[in-house]
């Protein structure tokens, strides 16, 4: 019984990104909740206490240092995925090491449900493979 809830988070401001994404991602197999939070400092609390599977983060909110809040993120829950949602490709150059994937805003559903799909299927297994390096 240790199979936890599929949780995912988003964190955005915006209400249109926060419903197009969760409807999008409770129609995918496998993901059992999805919430949303408006503030990148509320997020912090409640990504500790719940460890979702992934957290898609609106870049916007990351402010000056997107490696600082992304690299939170993971010290808070290590085993949570993030992904950046970025305004236009020029962001996906400054954190493609504190981000498991980066989605431009706007980019087309299948994509955004295949690279979750993905992310959900590898997981676990880089983590068993990074860990015991035997």
């Amino acid at each position: 019984m240790d199979k936890k809830l599929t949780e995912i988070l988003i964190i955005t401001r915006s209400v249109t990104l926060q419903q197009g994404l969760a409807a999008l991602l409770e129609s995918l197999p496998g993901i059992t909740k999805v919430k949303a939070i408006h503030e990148l400092t509320n997020a912090y609390p409640w990504i500790e206490s719940n460890r979702p599977r992934i957290v898609l983060v609106d870049a916007v909110l990351l402010g000056k240092d997107p490696q600082a809040a992304l690299g939170k993120i993971q010290t808070c829950s290590p085993q949570t995925q993030r992904v950046l949602l970025a305004d236009d490709v020029q962001s996906v150059n400054r954190v493609p090491r504190y981000a498991e994937a980066i989605l431009i805003k706007g980019i087309a559903p299948t994509a955004v449900a295949e690279i979750v799909s993905n992310l959900l299927s590898t997981k676990g297994t880089r983590d068993e493979h990074s860990d015991s390096n035997s």
